[in-house]
């Protein structure tokens, strides 16, 4: 199960005046902190993939794969485990919290 975006843990490490993008499903009902975010001037905006142009979607693969080679999108390690230690992985994903990537070495 995906767990729900956090809101609140994304305003608290976003500047003032920051724009912050949310994806979500139709049916979706996220708490909206208010208190954090209209002292702070922050900008919510609502992005569907499926309003997007070919132009635009191929521009941002560009940007994307970019972004991936220079390594401008770090990601925190959780954990390093041993490939024996998969099914352990994939515990922790399902118990959610996880915050980061989960290496599996040989």
């Amino acid at each position: 199960m995906q767990q729900p975006a956090d809101l609140e843990a994304a305003l608290a490490v976003v500047g003032h005046g920051a724009r912050i993008v949310l994806m979500a499903g139709l049916t979706a009902r996220p708490v909206l902190p208010l208190g954090a975010v209209y002292p702070r001037d922050v900008s919510l905006v609502g992005f569907a993939i499926s309003n997007a142009g070919v132009d635009d979607l191929a521009g941002t693969a560009v940007a994307i794969n970019h972004g991936l080679a220079d390594d401008a999108f770090p990601i925190p390690i959780t954990a390093e485990l041993p490939l024996s230690r998969t099914a352990e992985a994939h515990r922790m994903l399902e118990a959610g919290g996880v915050r980061g990537r989960i290496v599996l070495r040989p």
